[in-house]
């Protein structure tokens, strides 16, 4: 079976990569750069011209595909045929594969006719999800009769069907020739207001398509995660999938309000497909496990308390924890003044902050939504809202998301796109990579998870300049580097509650001793990155005497931890940390105000 698996997952992999390609076709208008088939113009290998190029890789991929395909379906019948799991969707995916062939001909002959072009794509989408089932089941064990939850695969199989209409339309715009039709993001008119005229409503069509099916999903992937958060491969799927539709819509809106090349909708596609594939392999996952557990009586029960305006009020404030955000927004208007040299209009100043400020808020909201199991476990965090039972969880996620949302369309018509972008990325990475899939699963969680507490001074870098240049990227790796050492600091306090949690941190999978060492490693990489920009002549003097100074009280701290093995020298360490940054950031601001001078 081993083999199987591995087979059945190139062939999903492969056929991925083969749907991404056509749409790198269709987009940068390939489709006839080989008008003969099989052969291109006449010989087995392509001239060297771009679009021949592009679609002879088309092709390569898809023979590729076809070989694949033939032998899953081969191996099925013959060395699993009794498993009717794996038999049947190899086998559809074979007689897919073959109308495929066929409907590509079809396309080079008569010379691209629309509604074959649409054909095609849709026979690959369906092909893409056969395969995707395929590899799925062979790598879960069949589920008892009886024993499934069919609760969350009817909800997945309605997203999967609300996906692949999505994707339907989304190549009808383009076989009408609309993908360029409206020049304004996420109307047509610009901003809110309306145009149906042609081509425009053709695409605003697709846009509202886009908007409901799109929540679908969500409400569906919510709701599958909400019965099986425990199940590491629910987690993942769900994380890489709403990852990929997050994207998927900031990439439309990208290419339409920052005019970027249309060769990016084969990105948008790409996206588009993943999510199709993260919807399918959903549906197949949550068929093979049991129903979820009745909810605790807790849960139950915490609405039918009535409480105080003011204390609801709070337990939602404190569900965006309020004292990480301060930070955030300090970096965020240091990037701000700095792009600035000074300080840049109040208005938007005032835009950006409120803006970052809802993007951090969603962001904290969410991660106590996903992880109140582990906070009721541990001492620092059981009495929040969650694990407590004075908000229900559905109600921290819809808070969450609408925080979320808020911040993206704040930042998008009043700032720009780009700072948007950014902001809406840095979310989705703390939620989908750092806390569903990074915080319970390995011992570097917070060092790559800490790219999401990087991106606000990149948000106020792009707010002022409307780009991201080196100077904003070394902006975001000081506080990437600056994360371990301030984070191991606190966590060394915190073992305990870690450990009892069942949370991968340093010190409890390496030990004590191993995490300060780690910390003072860290922290010499940050302070010698922090003094290395003065080099480049973005920042002087003033910056490189006062991050000296810093840069050495901290290292002292670090060496002080290390050596004493106190808690008290880890609290030390991490109050300094803090102070540390807010006081680089404003040195930065000070020295580049003075040279501006």
């Amino acid at each position: 079976m081993k083999a199987f698996r591995v087979l059945s997952v190139a062939t999903a992999v492969v056929t991925y990569a083969l749907v991404v390609l056509g749409g790198v076709v269709r987009v940068s208008g390939s489709g006839l750069g080989c008008p003969d088939w099989p052969l291109c113009h006449g010989h087995l290998l392509p001239p060297l011209s771009l679009h021949a190029i592009i679609e002879y890789s088309h092709r390569t991929t898809a023979s590729l595909t076809s070989a694949l395909v033939l032998l899953t379906a081969a191996v099925a019948w013959l060395a699993w045929r009794k498993r009717r799991d794996l038999v049947i969707p190899a086998t559809v995916a074979l007689g897919l594969l073959i109308l495929q062939v066929i409907l590509g001909a079809i396309t080079v002959r008569l010379e691209l006719p629309p509604m074959i072009v649409l054909a095609h794509l849709a026979t690959a989408m369906a092909l893409l999800g056969a395969v995707c089932v395929t590899a799925v089941a062979a790598a879960l064990t069949p589920a008892p009769a009886g024993a499934i939850d069919r609760v969350a695969r009817r909800r997945m199989l309605l997203a999967a069907s609300g996906t692949y209409l999505l994707l339907i339309s989304g190549s009808l715009v383009v076989g009408s020739a609309a993908s360029g039709a409206c020049n304004a993001w996420p109307l047509c008119g610009g901003g809110f207001s309306l145009t149906f005229d042609g081509l425009p409503a053709i695409q605003l069509l697709h846009r509202v398509i886009a908007g409901v099916i799109g929540l679908l999903i969500i409400l569906s992937l919510a709701s599958v995660l909400a019965r099986h958060r425990r199940h590491g491969a629910v987690r993942a799927t769900v994380a890489l999938t709403l990852a990929a539709l997050a994207f998927q819509v900031v990439v439309g809106a990208a290419v339409v309000t920052l005019r970027l090349p249309a060769a990016l909708r084969g990105l948008h596609l790409a996206l588009a497909s993943a999510v199709w594939a993260g919807t399918v392999i959903l549906a197949v996952i949550v068929g093979r496990l049991s129903p979820h557990p009745a909810l605790p009586q807790r849960e139950r029960e915490m609405d039918s308390v009535r409480r105080p305006a003011r204390d609801v009020v709070l337990d939602y404030v404190s569900l965006a924890k309020p004292r990480i955000i301060p930070l955030l927004l300090i970096t965020a208007l240091g990037g701000m003044m700095m792009a600035e040299r000074g300080w840049p209009s109040t208005g938007l100043v005032v835009l950006t902050l409120l803006g970052g400020a809802l993007a951090a808020a969603g962001a904290g909201a969410i991660n106590c939504w996903i992880d109140r199991d582990i906070d009721g476990e541990m001492l620092r965090t059981r009495r929040r809202p969650l694990p407590d039972g004075r908000i229900a969880p559905a109600h921290a996620l819809l808070f969450g998301i609408v925080l979320g949302l808020l911040a993206f369309v704040l930042l998008a018509f009043w700032v720009n796109v780009l700072a948007a972008t950014l902001a809406i990325s840095g979310l989705l990475f703390y939620v989908f990579v750092y806390t569903l899939w990074l915080k319970r699963s390995t011992v570097q969680n917070i060092v790559i998870g800490g790219a999401a507490g990087a991106i606000p001074p990149v948000v106020g870098w792009a707010a002022v300049t409307h780009r991201v240049d080196l100077t904003a990227v070394y902006l975001f790796a000081i506080i990437f580097l600056w994360t371990p050492p301030h984070f191991w600091a606190l966590a060394l306090r915190l073992r305990g509650d870690y450990a009892r949690a069942k949370v991968p941190m340093l010190p409890v999978v390496r030990g004590e001793a191993a995490a300060r060492r780690q910390i003072v490693g860290y922290t010499l990489v940050l302070v010698a990155v922090t003094l290395a920009i003065v080099l480049t002549g973005v920042l002087g003097p003033v910056y490189l005497v006062g991050a000296a100074l810093l840069g050495a009280a901290f290292i002292a701290l670090a060496v002080a931890n290390l050596l004493a093995r106190r808690q008290r020298w880890s609290r030390i360490l991490f109050d300094y940390s803090i102070a540390y940054l807010g006081l680089l950031f404003a040195v930065m601001v000070a020295d580049r105000m003075i040279g501006k001078v």
